[in-house]
């Protein structure tokens, strides 16, 4: 990327990404002591001469006008355009919450996530476009069906305009943010309950490593019809403010969303042996945590949740 003048810039990054910059926006040292702050001196001398820089993080998505400012005086001199990509309102909670659930200490259950974490995605939009102007605002659909190829890369190099054949840069061809899912979630947001954020938030690789055992472990959450529709129903305003505003259109979803029971209570005395035998072999934290809790009877549970949509719930 450098030799085609495209700067991804190494200041700033936590892994593959720039949560670290986004980290910083969070603190009062841009207010304080922002031309002599290390993250300012070491982003700007890194970009200096780039054609081209490109900046990405999902947690800037947390971030009000005050981010959006902080961002535009971190880059003065430069054209900056914001590419921000939007996702169907239950998939983007859902999203949300799996992850919330694997790397914090979040114990709470979906429906009740869904309405404490209410968050119009237009209001997000608006505040970036404030201050960035709405020319240079990007506001795209995540979904295949309304990407150029049907491919989130290809659609964002398009906006951005890098020109030429992709296959000259080497792609990543896994997936390298997994959904945790199923009982292995549902176990998780369990210990929750009775662990500190610090000690919770230290197990996300090891859940991670955990959904390798079981395809029901990993990708999207089963979500029953009568939360579907609340979800849409209480987005309904901002699916219009969305589509007038910026022209993007977000399908009103109904009926159930397809995914791993969470939990499923057909295999979870099975799955949570399954883990903990697994997770005491690798001598992971995880396993000690889940020596506090004891399966007791189950039998009550029986026939309380089928294990399977009913045809034609989706």
């Amino acid at each position: 990327m450098a030799q085609e003048g495209i700067c991804y810039p190494r200041a700033g990054l936590d892994g593959a990404a720039h949560h670290a910059l986004s980290y910083w926006l969070g603190t009062p040292e841009p207010d304080r002591n922002f031309e002599q702050s290390p993250m300012v001196l070491a982003l700007r001398k890194e970009i200096a001469g780039a054609s081209k820089v490109v900046i990405s993080s999902e947690d800037l998505h947390t971030h009000g006008a005050r981010g959006a400012r902080i961002l535009k005086r971190l880059f003065a001199g430069h054209q900056v355009k914001v590419v921000f990509y939007v996702r169907e309102h239950l998939s983007y909670l859902a999203s949300w919450y799996q992850q919330n659930v694997q790397a914090s200490h979040l114990s709470c259950s979906f429906d009740t996530f869904c309405h404490l974490t209410r968050k119009p995605l237009h209001t997000l939009a608006d505040a970036w476009t404030e201050s960035m102007g709405r020319e240079n605002m990007f506001l795209r659909l995540y979904d295949r069906k309304a990407l150029t190829g049907g491919d989130v890369l290809l659609d964002f190099v398009r906006i951005v305009g890098v020109p030429g054949d992709l296959e000259r840069f080497q792609r990543k061809r896994y997936e390298n943010n997994p959904s945790v899912s199923g009982n292995l979630l549902f176990i998780k947001r369990l210990l929750n309950n009775l662990l500190d954020k610090e000690t919770a938030s230290n197990m996300v690789n090891e859940t991670t490593e955990l959904a390798k055992l079981k395809p029901e472990f990993l990708g999207a959450m089963q979500v029953d019809a009568p939360l579907v529709g609340y979800v849409a129903g209480m987005y309904k305003g901002d699916r219009k403010v969305l589509l007038d505003r910026y022209g993007v259109e977000i399908p009103e979803r109904s009926g159930a969303m397809a995914g791993s029971l969470f939990p499923d209570f057909a295999t979870l005395r099975a799955d949570y042996d399954l883990i903990l035998d697994t997770a005491a072999a690798r001598d992971y934290d995880i396993a000690k945590a889940m020596r506090m809790i004891t399966l007791g009877d189950l039998s009550y549970l029986n026939g309380k949740r089928a294990a399977t949509l009913q045809p034609g719930a989706i």
